[in-house]
């Protein structure tokens, strides 16, 4: 996860008990280094959460990407194939700093790279940032609602849900995960959305999918916490 998405982009931000990332700073690195031996003591579940910030810049920027994704899973979790993992982390840094050079501060497009994270970050604080649930899963949940949520909105087609959540379910990545979203967790899940860095009042601003490659805007879907609590209910069931 740090090769391809921390160690990017110069946030420096803590948790604490009012929620996500809302204590930090920006201070950008003079040089980064990758080394993929490291990946070879990761587990299965590490390896798993740094696929998932992977596989939000291709979704949120490069459907060929995410076709390639798709197409060399195998390679990547079975086989660990170092060419296909050296390809795929620079694609995916090359993705995040697209974003980064154009909006450092985060205060526009930079948002983006939030798609799912406004979900997962209320699920990490609603389970005090426990060993239950880590950020890779999180962001692996919060990506799949907001992609159905998006389905129900009529931002995306059920093409687009249908492809990215069969890739879930082929390498298993929802399995348990949903425990997680429970009716006990959802007010206090989204009461951290409430707070979190991309609103800029009482509603919750959310990144959704038009399509694979494609989102909305910063600012473009806003919620009541009353109006996400019903909608979560809604797309949990789905």
């Amino acid at each position: 996860m740090a090769q391809v998405d921390s160690s990017i982009g110069g946030k420096t931000g803590v948790n604490s008990a009012g929620g996500k990332n809302l204590i930090g700073t920006f201070y950008q690195p003079k040089l980064v280094l990758s080394d993929l031996t490291l990946l070879k003591s990761l587990s299965k579940r590490n390896l798993v959460c740094g696929f998932a910030e992977i596989l939000k810049h291709s979704i949120i920027k490069d459907s060929k990407f995410f076709n390639k994704l798709d197409r060399d899973k195998n390679k990547i979790f079975e086989n660990f194939n170092f060419n296909i993992l050296a390809e795929i982390i620079f694609k995916s840094c090359k993705i995040k700093l697209s974003f980064v050079n154009k909006d450092e501060k985060e205060q526009n497009d930079r948002m983006i790279l939030n798609f799912g994270h406004t979900f997962a970050h209320g699920i990490e604080a609603a389970n005090k940032y426990s060993g239950k649930i880590n950020h890779g899963e999180a962001v692996l949940i919060g990506m799949i609602l907001a992609t159905r949520l998006s389905f129900i909105k009529k931002v995306c087609s059920k093409q687009t849900l249908d492809k990215i959540e069969k890739l879930y379910l082929n390498q298993k990545l929802l399995k348990k995960f949903l425990n997680f979203l429970d009716k006990n967790n959802l007010n206090k899940i989204v009461n951290f959305m409430e707070v979190d860095k991309k609103n800029y009042d009482k509603k919750i601003n959310l990144i959704l999918l038009k399509r694979i490659g494609k989102t909305t805007k910063p600012g473009q879907y806003r919620f009541s916490p009353k109006e996400m609590k019903s909608v979560l209910r809604k797309i949990i069931r789905f």
